[in-house]
């Protein structure tokens, strides 16, 4: 894979907590969505602080606008990707209007969790949220809020002898002075995810994880209270019946405790990187690296390996009738049948790599992500 220098605004987002750490190579394709567009469309590489209070500029719509992640929101499909860019189409994706949108960082995941609720997630700690169906956002945290949130909140138990907090807050110093803006933590938040009560989380590089019971309003740090001491990246969350899971790098899988407030980890049979995880009814499936798939229907205990034939990393997969599907990023596309876990392959979705999917809305479509846009594709022509 491709890994070109990044403009300034993507190598200050890419700010370790722990220097030493690299990028795993699928997380860096969304990087290079989120760079490569400074080609088509020229924007100053401005320091952290100033993508924070910058609004998007509008995109030639002449040209292709590259889409890292899609969600659909009721009738409405919503796209977000590099320098703040939003994108949203009440047509099934025939047509797309970019949104105002309040900053120009770039923009990693957007989810909603019912036809007007949804969330954006991005670099700089962006968290934004929309109650409209996503015709307008809001920032809930970014890099300054999220600094001044961890100091507040785990100084005080360092100056008590708390151990795992001194520890964070060394990380968060090291990560704030290694970026260019003083007092912004730049480290991107990957996901983000509520339930139906308001109870949700953000994850992220480095082991960034904050809680939230008020849709966001408000965040408590959960760093310490996951095992995942080397601070792994958090990549994908999901959650089943109020319970959540927490997919990263290396194999890790954790599963909420929400009795003890933490979360756990669950064995796999895999160390690769997993990108997402998936609750379903009574399925927990975990996707990674090179088609890499595997379920269990028992809580983790014992895992059954699904040879999906897709040499890729899967990007997502997605409930749809009584099948689930599974995308690679190489636009492969599988059926899953949610009662025997055969798989069914269909056709490729052409246009180049996959960045994200969702569902359409309509049966037999899939709405993807890709780096000239999004689309929505027939799934048994993939046109």
């Amino acid at each position: 894979m491709i890994s070109p220098e990044p403009h300034a605004a993507c190598q200050a987002a890419q700010a370790p907590l722990k220097p030493a750490r690299a990028w795993p190579a699928t997380f860096r394709a969304c990087v290079l969505a989120a760079c490569l567009i400074s080609a088509m469309h020229p924007v100053h590489a401005a320091p952290v602080g100033e993508v924070l209070e910058t609004p998007a500029q509008t995109v030639d719509e002449r040209l292709p606008v590259p889409v890292v992640s899609v969600a659909r929101a009721g009738e409405a499909l919503i796209g977000v990707g590099p320098h703040g860019v939003i994108q949203r189409s009440v047509d099934a994706g025939q047509s797309w209007q970019q949104v105002t949108s309040p900053v120009s960082s770039d923009l990693v995941q957007v989810r909603f969790i019912d036809d007007r609720n949804g969330w954006i997630v991005g670099h700089d700690s962006l968290v934004m949220h929309s109650s409209d169906a996503g015709k307008s956002w809001q920032v809930q945290l970014d890099g300054r809020s999220l600094l001044t949130l961890l100091h507040d909140y785990y100084q005080p138990l360092a100056d008590k002898g708390d151990d795992a907090a001194a520890q964070v807050l060394n990380e968060v110093a090291t990560a704030s002075g290694s970026t260019a803006t003083p007092g912004v933590l730049a480290a991107p938040f990957l996901d983000v995810l509520f339930d139906g009560h308001g109870n949700g989380f953000v994850a992220g590089a480095f082991g960034m994880l904050l809680h939230s019971t008020d849709n966001g309003a408000h965040w408590q740090p959960w760093v310490e209270r996951s095992d995942n001491e080397r601070r792994m990246h958090l990549y994908g969350l999901a959650q089943r019946d109020g319970v959540f899971y927490i997919s990263g790098e290396q194999g890790l899988l954790l599963k909420q405790d929400v009795a003890g407030e933490r979360f756990t980890h669950i064995e796999l049979p895999y160390a690769g990187t997993l990108f997402g995880v998936a609750a379903l009814n009574d399925v927990l499936l975990v996707h990674g690296l090179r088609g890499n798939l595997y379920a269990s229907r028992d809580e983790g205990q014992q895992w059954q390996k699904i040879d999906t034939g897709i040499a890729s990393s899967l990007v997502n997969i997605i409930r749809q009738g009584n099948r689930w599907l599974v995308v690679g990023q190489g636009g492969e596309l599988v059926g899953l049948d949610r009662r025997t876990l055969e798989v069914n392959t269909l056709p490729r979705v052409p246009g180049g790599e996959v960045y994200g999917a969702s569902d359409s809305g309509k049966p037999g479509e899939l709405l993807v992500s890709r780096f000239s846009g999004a689309r929505v594709v027939n799934i048994a022509t993939a046109e």
